[in-house]
């Protein structure tokens, strides 16, 4: 579900300028962009952390934000 979702923002984000349809499956890159078959498409008005970023808990204690962005 998460996946059409991020499809159906790409479809009426309106930042391509071509009409090619691009089929496939998609990749998680990070929490913001997707590859559809060596196309990367990033998610505009989306800004999640990077795939490696480490954040710090309310605890102090750091975690892997970027992974779970991308899950």
């Amino acid at each position: 579900m998460r996946l059409s979702f991020a499809i159906i923002l790409l479809a009426i984000s309106g930042t391509t300028a071509s009409a090619e349809t691009i089929t496939g499956r998609a990749s998680v890159i990070d929490g913001d962009t997707l590859d559809i078959r060596g196309t990367r498409f990033r998610l505009q008005g989306v800004d999640t952390p990077e795939s490696a970023q480490m954040c710090g808990d309310a605890a102090g204690k750091d975690y892997p934000c970027g992974r779970k962005a991308a899950l």
